[in-house]
């Protein structure tokens, strides 16, 4: 955490300054932007969620960190005559299923932090989020992914798609009675900027070909620049700027070709899904980041729905009551 905290009006003045049109709006459900209070209680953590089965270590790779859980809601199980493929990616052709006239669920793939070098998909908090996700409605695959320094990047952004091309296999989809047309993503700090990333370059992969698209995107706190511009006097801390050279497979920034290749800002298109950004005006990573994103995103007609929370909440912290209330409001809106 940075050291030295605004003052309530200086932080509402560079809200107002960068971020146009805020609203104060308390509807869970308005599209555009918002600052709020968060509560000091992340919400699913502190719930029970009788009935939400959670199917553990299922394997989308070879590698022991490429293993996911899928967080079922309830009143439903897995069809377990149809058993997903373990390891490999399957050919554009493989994949999919019914379009059009689809009955299944929707679903939402979920990667967590831990600044690209830790982090567990079964830590309490994690795990709670991904309930909580399965306890509103959605298929919920919680994802690990091989980790820095001894996996650099791109490996963790190359699993996040490995996974999503899990989830779009048919027998992927017959298992867990997924909609195909219904499949969005979730991320909060490293996994923020992961999720980011796979949305932004989707229209790249074989699978949007085929017409297997993500939908939606939330990101909590996700880095977005990963250039030499976050480390100026605004930027990340000297620590966390060597947690990003260690991810990106740099010594330095001036020679680091990967960090603007790793910079989710650097890559949107028409065709990137409508995103839910969500920052504390206080934490690690500046807010400046989210809203330069932001503006970016609307620049390229993305629809955007942008929170500001009041605070250093970092990533998943965010999601008090009214917090999650409103990350689910936008699944739906975009899911259904």
């Amino acid at each position: 955490m940075r050291s030295g905290r605004r003052t309530p009006l200086a932080l509402l003045a560079a809200v107002v300054a960068l971020v146009s049109l805020v609203s104060c709006s308390p509807d869970p459900a308005a599209d555009g932007d918002t600052t709020v209070t968060a509560d000091a209680v992340i919400y699913p953590l502190s719930l029970r969620y009788p009935g939400i089965d959670v199917v553990e270590d299922v394997p989308y790779g070879s590698d022991a960190l490429q293993r996911l859980d899928v967080c079922l809601p309830a009143d439903s199980a897995p069809d377990t005559t149809a058993t997903p493929t373990p390891s490999g990616s399957p050919t554009p052709e493989g994949r999919g299923g019914p379009r059009g006239g689809s009955s299944g669920r929707p679903a939402v793939v979920m990667v967590h932090g831990g600044s690209w070098s830790h982090g567990d998909k079964a830590t309490a908090a994690y795990r709670a989020v991904c309930q909580y996700l399965a306890s509103e409605g959605f298929v919920t695959v919680n994802v690990d992914y091989r980790l820095a320094p001894t996996d650099p990047f791109p490996a963790g952004l190359d699993d996040v798609r490995r996974a999503l091309d899990w989830v779009f296999r048919p027998t992927t989809l017959s298992t867990y009675d997924v909609d195909p047309d219904r499949v969005g993503l979730f991320g909060g700090s490293a996994g923020g900027n992961l999720v980011a990333m796979t949305a932004v370059t989707d229209h790249e992969s074989a699978a949007y070909a085929a017409g297997d698209r993500v939908r939606a995107v939330v990101d909590l706190s996700g880095p977005t620049d990963l250039t030499e511009r976050s480390t100026r006097a605004d930027g990340v801390s000297a620590s966390f700027q060597r947690k990003q050279l260690l991810y990106l497979g740099c010594r330095t920034y001036t020679d680091c070709p990967a960090a603007e290749r790793a910079s989710p800002g650097f890559h949107v298109t028409e065709d990137t899904p409508p995103f839910f950004v969500g920052h504390s005006t206080d934490e690690f990573i500046p807010l400046w980041e989210s809203q330069e994103f932001v503006a970016t995103l609307r620049s390229h007609d993305v629809p955007v729905t942008f929170v500001a929370v009041q605070g250093s909440a970092h990533s998943i912290a965010q999601l008090d009551r009214a917090m999650s209330e409103r990350v689910v409001g936008f699944l739906r809106r975009q899911l259904d």
